[in-house]
């Protein structure tokens, strides 16, 4: 635990989705760099991209359209219910 400063900041920084507290998650494994800190921040770094790319359900602060519904060729915007990004029309993920 060598920046304790670093930690004590992270700690104040309030999520605002999944995605923005997976980042924070990445960071802090990082920081302390003890073993296998890299292979979990990598891991939160990639549950942060099949987020934003509509391959894993989650939150994310960016406009995301539902797959299912765009499959269809219709974009609705996902709408955040119950800590998951969902779509109104569909129920994509369920």
């Amino acid at each position: 635990m060598g920046d304790t400063t670093t930690y004590t900041d992270l700690r104040r920084i309030a999520p605002r989705s999944e995605t923005h507290w997976r980042a924070i998650a990445a960071r802090a494994h990082r920081l302390r760099a003890e073993a296998g800190d890299e292979a979990i921040a990598r891991t939160h770094e990639s549950v942060i991209h099949e987020i934003r790319a509509n391959a894993a359900a989650g939150s994310s602060r960016r406009v995301r359209h539902c797959p299912r519904c765009l499959e269809r060729g219709v974009r609705y915007i996902l709408i955040f219910m119950g800590g998951v990004d969902r779509c109104g029309t569909c129920g994509w993920p369920g």
